[in-house]
């Protein structure tokens, strides 16, 4: 058996020295390994029978192992090998015969080669469910090739599917709130069923481009928190049937998303050198890229409010939640941990004629924001870590100008974080609507947001987040009476890779900083990602 195991090295190391040698070497191989019958003397035994063979040659050790172990050498009548000759086919089909000839005959015997048969029979079983197995996969390869969706393209999706119920307290009847006709009845609440479906196709064309479209469609449910801030945003813009408020007082992010399938995001990203990425398209917002936040950012995995997704001074919510036609880049200063970005997009990019508020690619709604951020782990294994992020956003949204300075940091240490949001809209330009005329009153001293919150990560079940936050949607500096309040805590805990389960708590108080009362409800969310 042994010998039939150096046989079979043996001829592994023939095929692959053919597979492997340069020209130049195979040139030399096929020299050292052949002699025409008219012009070969007898086999040498010793390389030192070469008269031009010298221990410094490249191919020494090699050319004494086949002539002292194998003995499949031959020299030139003169005592000369003249490796650096180049051999014929003819001599080289020659060298070869007769150096397998020599390893089956000093190696390979009758018993070797009936020992080899009587483990191939032993294990022909498992040697043909192998060959089975290659078949088959062989036969599934064929058919994933010719069937699959695209070779560029790959189908990424999210669908995320909640229950919530809600209720309102303190100095007005149980039920929605009502700004249009304070003292009014309010209606009853109901429980809900939210959803909302987002289909990704990432498509690659060179392996470090992205062209990215999005799709989604949602049942258009609405949560308790929907109708607060509908009638507050209500009050705050212009009367354009479907418009979005200017600020998100607190409904859930996933909540309002229609029926009809629409064309979310369609952008594409390259990188024009190797620490720069840059992001163009039609269809893409603000939030994609900027105010990214580890415990506080997504709807479908932490806080299902809006108000603690992003900073609703640096992120406007006329904007990115409309979308637009804009522009991104993305830049790493090497390894220090310092990146800038910076984002434009103009949320009514398809008109090409003026509308109330200006319109087109660089008109009324847009914002543009830029963004430096130092982020660095630390610790003996490099599980803590930290990022500040200082912003600047300039936006125009309904004729409401503002310019706004924010921060938004994060640490984490081990399992445990912190992290938090803070804005301020610098003497903001409120042209039109009741925030307009309130500013006025209270001499325009500008708008303040902020949040905070803790999290704790694999708590009672591997890859679970719970967290909670507190924080204002916005401050009128100056202004006297209620000031508005969020809060929220969730638990979010893997089912297993592609499920997730979150039940939250979500409060608001003094709704709009002109209500007395208190809303409260309570959201279970199933996310399903593949």
């Amino acid at each position: 058996m042994k010998r039939a195991f150096l046989l079979a090295g043996s001829l592994g190391l023939v095929a692959l020295a053919a597979q492997t040698a340069s020209a130049e070497q195979v040139n030399s191989v096929n020299s050292l390994m052949s002699a025409t019958k008219q012009d070969a003397v007898g086999q040498v035994t010793s390389v030192s029978q070469l008269s031009d063979v010298q221990p410094t040659d490249w191919a020494f050790q090699a050319l004494q192992s086949l002539v002292e172990r194998y003995g499949c050498i031959a020299g030139y009548p003169d005592g000369t090998f003249r490796g650096n000759r180049a051999a014929t086919r003819y001599e080289l089909a020659a060298a070869l015969n007769a150096c397998l000839d020599q390893i089956s005959d000093r190696f390979a015997t009758k018993e070797d080669l009936a020992t080899v048969k009587a483990l191939q029979e032993e294990f022909k079983t498992e040697l043909a469910t192998l060959k089975g197995r290659v078949d088959g996969l062989e036969a599934r390869t064929k058919t994933l090739e010719a069937q699959q969706f695209s070779t560029t393209t790959k189908l990424q999706g999210e669908v995320v599917m909640a229950v919530q119920y809600g209720d309102t307290f303190g100095s007005t009847n149980p039920g929605t709130v009502n700004l249009s006709a304070p003292g009014a009845p309010l209606n009853d609440t109901r429980a809900t069923a939210l959803a909302r479906v987002r289909l990704n196709f990432n498509t690659s064309f060179t392996g470090s481009d992205l062209l990215q479209t999005q799709l989604e469609v949602g049942n258009a449910g609405l949560d308790t928190f929907s109708n607060v801030s509908g009638a507050i945003g209500d009050s705050f813009t212009t009367g354009f049937a479907g418009s979005p408020p200017l600020y998100d007082y607190g409904q859930a992010d996933y909540s309002g998303i229609g029926t009809n399938v629409t064309l979310r995001r369609l952008a594409y990203s390259f990188k024009p050198a190797k620490n720069m990425t840059v992001t163009i398209g039609p269809r893409l917002f603000p939030s994609d890229f900027v105010d990214f936040n580890s415990y506080a950012n997504n709807s479908a995995q932490d806080f299902s409010s809006g108000v603690f997704i992003n900073n609703p001074l640096i992120i406007n919510n006329v904007v990115d939640t409309l979308g637009g036609a804009g522009a991104a880049v993305d830049f790493k200063f090497g390894t220090s941990g310092v990146t800038a970005r910076a984002v434009y997009v103009a949320a009514s990019p398809t008109n090409s004629t003026a509308n109330v508020f200006g319109g087109g690619l660089f008109g009324d709604p847009y914002q543009a924001t830029g963004e430096l951020e130092f982020a660095k782990a630390f610790g003996t294994d490099k599980k803590n870590n930290f990022a500040i992020r200082a912003q600047y956003t300039n936006s125009s949204a309904f004729d409401v100008h503002q310019n706004v300075v924010g921060l938004n940091a994060e640490a984490t240490f081990g399992r445990f974080g912190v992290f938090g949001r803070g804005g301020y809209s610098i003497n903001p330009s409120f042209i039109v609507g009741p925030l307009g005329a309130l500013l006025a009153s209270n001499n325009n001293d500008g708008v303040v947001t902020w949040q905070a919150g803790v999290g704790v990560k694999d708590l009672f079940i591997p890859g679970s987040l719970l967290a909670a936050a507190v924080g204002m949607p916005y401050m009128v500096l100056g202004q006297a009476g209620p000031e508005q309040m969020n809060y929220e805590g969730f638990y979010r805990f893997p089912i297993n890779d592609n499920i997730t389960i979150t039940p939250a708590v979500m409060v608001i108080t003094d709704s709009g900083n002109v209500n007395t009362n208190t809303a409260i409800q309570g959201v279970l969310r199933a996310t399903f990602s593949f």
